[in-house]
């Protein structure tokens, strides 16, 4: 069922993000002796009892697992227990939808689970939209020797024959490191430009900004890995 709990005894502890709490639950983890429960009790006693085991000045050796597990389940479960009953009491508000979601839970997995899948060329390829000049224009003619160079550069990346991943591309035009599980607020595009300038990105708009007119493979593909290199987040790079 989708409300079972999972044995925390093989937690992966690295799932949490305070590099603390992962050296603590190692040495809970780590005790093995009765000097080692004395040290625990000494050096992580009142902190373990702040987590909801208070008997943990008593216990011993053997309640380690335990003691272990608890503290796991009260960062993972009670610590946050009164945010998630909100987040469920404000879904039940809108025509009972948590109800829904647990009785639908596979279905709507992947809207409330982290899944981090690498993107594909494909994926980067549907996700923007090419906002192109009117056919048979000049203007016309360089942009699409432009994407054909795009496209061998998506290619390469594939292929592994440049130091880039499409996480770089994702992140560099839109400021995300994965596509929102219910996409972007607006499509992300491509836009052309004639400057003398390296490629750059609005990730406000959503929008990522290539040169017309270079035909060199070599030379596209340096000014992307440069502009890549040297972004410098947010906003305009």
């Amino acid at each position: 069922m989708c409300d079972q709990k999972p044995d925390l005894s093989t937690f992966n502890i690295e799932t949490f993000q305070d590099a603390d709490l992962q050296q603590r639950l190692k040495k809970i983890l780590q005790c093995k002796t009765t000097e080692d429960m004395e040290e625990i009790k000494a050096e992580l006693g009142d902190w373990i009892a702040e987590c909801g085991i208070p008997n943990v000045f008593s216990a011993v050796v053997a309640d380690i697992p335990s003691i272990y597990e608890q503290v796991i389940s009260h960062y993972l479960y009670h610590r946050v227990a009164s945010m998630i009953q909100q987040f469920v009491a404000g879904m039940d508000a809108c025509g009972q939808l948590w109800q829904t979601v647990q009785r639908r839970c596979t279905n709507f997995a992947t809207m409330f689970t982290y899944t981090h899948e690498k993107l594909s060329r494909s994926d980067i390829r549907d996700l923007f939209n090419i906002k192109w000049s009117p056919q048979g224009s000049n203007n016309r003619e360089r942009e699409e020797d432009t994407i054909f160079l795009w496209e061998c550069w998506l290619m390469s990346i594939e292929n592994k024959e440049l130091d880039g991943t499409f996480e770089d591309i994702l992140i560099f035009a839109t400021g995300a490191d994965s596509v929102p599980p219910l996409g972007f607020p607006q499509e992300c595009e491509i836009q052309f430009y004639d400057q003398e300038r390296i490629p750059y990105s609005s990730t406000c708009a959503l929008v990522l900004y290539l040169p017309r007119g270079i035909t060199e493979e070599t030379e596209f593909k340096d000014l992307l890995l440069l502009a890549l290199k040297y972004s410098f987040g947010f906003g305009k790079a």
